[in-house]
């Protein structure tokens, strides 16, 4: 586990090839080497070596080797970065522990704390697949080689190389070890960088020979035309040094024998080449002896089944582990892939998937849509409909990115633990945004795909890449996700309906994404989650809630007592299993000692080090700088750990519940995702408001309206009709506000609200008609908000006449014009009804003929008081079975300007496209006018 994603390391990454590819490009290569004449292939043999590359994969292999182990020294000398000549000797098995021998001891740092790997699996994977350990064949081992490496690739976890191995004669070495004290070899002092030449310098001055004599120009020219080919279809290291590869039989007979085999002078010639270069090589050997310090390792080995070769060793601090093919180049390349797929998996190869995750997509962050607050959906519902958008079900699971390298696939969660998933049946290179639940892999967005990051593209072109996925090819581990495209609001509520019956039944889904179709990834104020409860996420100490290190007061949460007792009575269940005196009785629980316990990553994000439960998780990093002409955002994410596991709860602030503990979660929300629940809670912000019966969005758009127009002033305020005070939060920027409402019921309501308001010593109520009221103030601003359809023509020529007197500023109208009445509204939400057929001056059923309503309308209809008496029935509201004048803006400005008033303004409002029809017709007909008062005061 890095300290720091991403490492240092991703930067220097490359696109990763598929094995397959890897290994046919290295057999072609074989057959081309092969079939030249330079070849000898009695004393050269391939190797394909595959190593753990150390930077992402350091295992710890000291206990294991200590069973059972032969040990060994080695001397090896690099004459350049492909061409090796190595020792080996002094093989001793079973080993021996030298108690004198120096230990080196790691000091634990943040940056090598979690450096050791699990090899529990891979040992598993070893018992399993062995023929048999060839350890004990190593004693009194002894060999001299020079290995020249052709070609190099980066596989995952894995350096892969391609060498030609050649084996030297070894007879002086061996001569020179009998008469050479073993202790003085393995005693030299470390040879510096210069003494490199001295092994050179001796051996040239051996001899003037020269490499090229070995081999005839015409080989030369066609080894020129065979390694020269264009490699570029691999990004890798290769050489091939023709000159190294010599035919040094080491089994060659006698000269006079080899003389009267070989009559030819040709031959004769070559064989005096061949035994110079003998001599050439044992004198190297014995320079390499003398000027090269040796390494002491222990080794353990074994022979798998399918013919390979497992080598471990251990030398100073290092760790390593290769898998040999050595002359068994020959097994077919499936076979290859699954030992390498195997043993990858065994192993943790976490750190190499972060980094190539990053090296595919930098700066990388999680999107999170936000829990969007009325205003916001008013503010951004026609660029909805205008950018056409897309809803799915957000299912109730955990978020995860799936990345596909060629043919694995593996998972990464919130915190960046990465899991290996299964093999895929195609070759693929992508990244996929999911949900996780049950073994099952639900992606809602396409974010990486061959060789592109789509993150900048739209979400409509992101959707149709991956619509065009055949999602078959994942064997059951991702399934596709319904995803509708919309452009009205009738098509969301079509979807709101159906909503049970998009995904699959089993699988649980609480709430819906609403996600603009021109948003990028990085668009995160663009994307919405709109959840059927609005919850939250706390952390609980015991006593106190909080969002981050954010403390909520617990009036905000508003538990009752059983549900905050029962969130204490977990909090110390909580406490009590992370304990120290209970770790013993974990599943998890390893030895405390820090060597046993490097990898203890369970899926709580804990671990145990020294006997105490530690917590981690990964904090987000960002950090801006100014190019031009546009800024750079770096992210990095750097490990915490904190040493008590945090006890995360979830809290329904729709009712103030307890909802359940969340054990898979590392940390609370934060702040500002907090307040926007809490928000979108108080405003009742959730899936029904998007129902044909829901007149919420329609209300909220109202209260919008009357919210621009008092913004712009201050001063006194008189608000005609207040009713229940639901603008009460609207007059913050008023000096002094008097409500006029006649209505004892409604005055009940409005001193509740105001006694909870902050400016509720500011506020006045005058229980009477605005007809018949005293005022004493002047008042900058006076409103009269839908409450003038209860109004007649007289009652407004009467309201004028009393308090215009009153009104040194703005009066400010906003009514239903019957002007713009069209037709008879009847849906589910609302019922906005003509009572009088005005053709023929006849009432319609909708009115009691016995009741006073009936009485009083006939008589303001046949008098003219009115246009019409309307019926009006609101959903969900305080506006039920209401009966209110027609009125028409035309009388309105009449009577205004009669009474000394000047018309400022008058407008229509824009319709809100996220409404259903019946509410579009009905707030199409609200008329806003603006005057102000004439009147000399």
């Amino acid at each position: 586990m890095n300290s720091f994603i991403p490492s240092n390391n991703y930067s220097s990454l490359e696109k990763q090839k598929s094995l397959f590819d890897i290994l046919e490009y290295i057999y072609e290569q074989i057959n081309i080497i092969k079939s030249n004449s330079f070849f000898n292939d009695k004393i050269c043999s391939f190797e394909l070596e595959f190593r753990l590359r150390r930077k992402y994969v350091n295992i710890d292999l000291k206990d294991f080797l200590n069973d059972n182990s032969c040990q060994y020294s080695e001397f090896s000398y690099n004459e350049n970065s492909k061409t090796r000549y190595r020792i080996i000797c002094n093989s001793t098995y079973p080993c021996t522990e030298n108690e004198n021998e120096n230990k080196t001891t790691v000091i634990p740092t943040p940056q090598n704390e979690f450096q050791f790997m699990d090899i529990s699996k891979f040992l598993n994977y070893l018992e399993i697949n062995k023929d048999q350990e060839i350890t004990e064949t190593l004693n009194n081992h002894m060999e001299y080689t020079k290995k020249i490496i052709m070609m190099t690739f980066y596989y995952f976890i894995f350096k892969i190389n391609l060498s030609i191995e050649v084996l030297l004669d070894s007879s002086q070495i061996k001569r020179y070890l009998k008469i050479e004290d073993k202790s003085i070899i393995e005693s030299k002092s470390i040879i510096k960088s210069g003494n490199n030449k001295n092994i050179k310098i001796e051996i040239l001055n051996q001899s003037n020979y020269k490499y090229e004599n070995i081999t005839n120009n015409n080989d030369i020219n066609n080894n020129d035309s065979i390694f020269n080919k264009d490699n570029s279809v691999f990004n890798n290291d290769s050489i091939i040094n023709k000159d190294s590869i010599i035919n040094n039989d080491s089994n060659l007979k006698t000269e006079s024998k080899y003389i009267e085999k070989n009559k030819s002078e040709k031959e004769i010639t070559e064989y005096a080449i061949y035994k110079e270069m003998n001599d050439i090589d044992a004198k190297f050997s014995l320079s390499i002896l003398k000027y090269i310090t040796p390494i002491t390792k222990k080794r353990r080995s074994f022979m798998m089944k399918n013919g390979a070769r497992i080598d471990m060793t251990v030398f100073d601090d290092k760790n390593q582990l290769e898998i040999e093919f050595m002359n068994n180049t020959y097994l077919e390349k499936d076979n290859i892939m699954n030992m390498i797929h195997s043993i990858m998996v065994s192993l943790d190869c976490s750190n190499f998937i972060l980094d190539y995750l990053f090296f595919l997509m930098p700066n990388y962050e999680f999107q999170k849509p936000i829990t969007p607050s009325l205003d916001i959906l008013y503010k951004e519902a026609k660029n909805l409909i205008n950018d056409t958008f897309y809803v799915a079900a957000k299912t109730d699971g955990f978020r995860r990115l799936i990345i596909i390298i060629n043919n694995l696939m593996f998972s990464i969660s919130e915190n960046f633990r990465v899991e290996y998933i299964c093999q895929t049946k195609a070759d693929f290179h992508m990244v996929l945004d999911c949900e996780y639940l049950d073994g099952i892999f639900i992606p809602f967005d396409l974010i990486y795909y061959n060789d592109e990051d789509l993150r900048h593209k739209s979400y409509s072109d992101r959707i149709n890449i991956m619509n065009a996925i055949n999602f078959e090819e994942f064997n059951n581990k991702i399934i596709k996700k319904n995803i509708t495209k919309c452009s009205s609001f009738s098509e969301l509520q079509n979807f709101i309906i159906s909503f049970n019956k998009f995904d699959n039944p089993s699988i649980p889904n609480d709430g819906i994404i609403i996600t603009n179709g021109q948003s990028s990834y990085y668009d995160n104020i663009k994307v919405y989650k709109i959840k059927t409860r609005n919850t939250v996420d706390l952390r609980f100490n015991g006593r106190y809630f909080y969002s981050r290190d954010h403390l909520i007061k617990k009036s905000t949460v508003n538990l009752p007592f059983s549900e905050y007792k029962e969130v204490c009575l977990r909090y110390h269940q909580h406490k009590k299993f992370y304990s120290t005196k209970n770790m013993k009785d974990l599943p998890n629980y390893k030895n405390n000692n820090r060597n046993n316990n490097k990898n203890n990553n369970n899926k709580n994000n804990t671990e145990i080090i020294d006997n105490k439960f530690y917590c981690y998780y990964y904090r987000k990093q960002v950090e801006m700088i100014n190019d031009v002409p546009t800024k750079t955002r770096i992210v990095t994410y750097h490990l915490v750990r904190e040493k008590k596991v945090p006890f995360i709860v979830e809290i329904n602030l729709d009712n103030n519940s307890f909802v359940k503990e969340r054990k898979d979660k590392y940390t609370s929300n934060s702040i500002n995702t907090f307040n926007s629940i809490l928000i979108a809670s108080y405003q009742k912000v959730n899936l029904e408001i998007f129902t044909p019966s829901s007149t919420v969005l329609m209300r909220k758009y109202h209260n919008i309206i009357k919210q621009n127009i008092l913004h712009k002033y201050k001063g006194n305020l008189l608000d005609i009709g207040t009713g229940n005070g639901g603008d009460l939060h609207k007059w913050k920027n008023f000096r002094k506000i008097v409500c006029v409402e006649p209505d004892h019921e409604k005055i009940k309501v409005l001193k509740e609200r105001i006694s909870k308001s902050e400016i509720r010593n500011r506020m006045s109520i005058l229980q009477n008609t605005i007809q018949n009221v005293e005022l004493k103030d002047i008042y900058d601003v006076a409103t009269c908000f839908f409450a003038l359809n209860d109004f007649t023509y007289t009652n407004i020529s009467r309201m004028l006449s009393n308090i215009s007197k009153n009104i040194n500023g703005i009066f400010y109208l906003i009514f239903f014009d019957y002007n713009l009445f069209s037709d008879d509204i009847d849906s589910s939400s609302i019922t906005y009804k003509q009572c009088i057929q005005t053709e023929i001056s006849q009432f319609k059923d909708i009115i009691d003929r016995t009741s006073y309503i009936y009485l009083l309308s006939s008589l303001r209809y046949a008098h003219s008081e009115c246009d019409n008496i309307m019926y009006i029935n609101i959903t969900d509201s305080y506006v039920l079975n209401h009966y209110e004048c027609a009125i028409n803006s035309t009388r309105v400005k009449e009577i205004f300007v009669k009474y000394g008033f000047e018309l400022l303004n008058e407008y229509n409002i824009d319709l809100f496209p996220f409404l259903d029809k019946s509410q579009i017709s009905y707030t199409s007909i609200i008329k806003v006018i603006e005057f102000s008062n004439n009147n000399k005061f």
